[in-house]
C-alpha cells in the first residue's frame, strides 16, 4: 500500500462522506436525485408544524377564555345571591 497525499485522502473522505449521507437519506425514503421537489417538501412540513403551532396557540388561548368567562359569571352569580338582588 502507497502512502495517500493529503488530497487524495481528502477526496477519498469527501466521496465517503457524500455516498453515505445520500445513502441515509434514501433510507429514510427520500428522492436525492430531486433536491429541489425534496426542498419543496421541507417547507411544506415547516408551514404545516408552524400552523400546527398556532392552531396550539388559539386553543389555548380560547380555553383560557371560556374559564375566565365563567369565573366572572360565577363571581357575578355569587354576588347577586349574596346580594339577594333581583335583575
Amino acid at each position: 500500500m502507497t502512502n495517500l497525499s493529503e488530497q487524495e485522502a481528502e477526496a477519498i473522505a469527501k466521496r465517503a462522506a457524500r455516498e453515505t449521507g445520500e445513502e441515509i437519506l434514501q433510507k429514510l425514503g427520500m428522492d436525492t436525485e430531486n433536491v429541489r421537489e425534496m426542498q419543496k417538501d421541507f417547507a411544506h412540513l415547516r408551514q404545516q408544524r408552524l400552523a400546527s403551532d398556532q392552531v396550539g396557540a388559539w386553543t389555548r388561548r380560547i380555553l383560557l377564555g371560556i374559564f375566565i368567562s365563567s369565573l366572572v359569571g360565577t363571581l357575578v352569580a355569587g354576588i347577586k345571591a349574596g346580594l339577594n338582588f333581583k335583575g
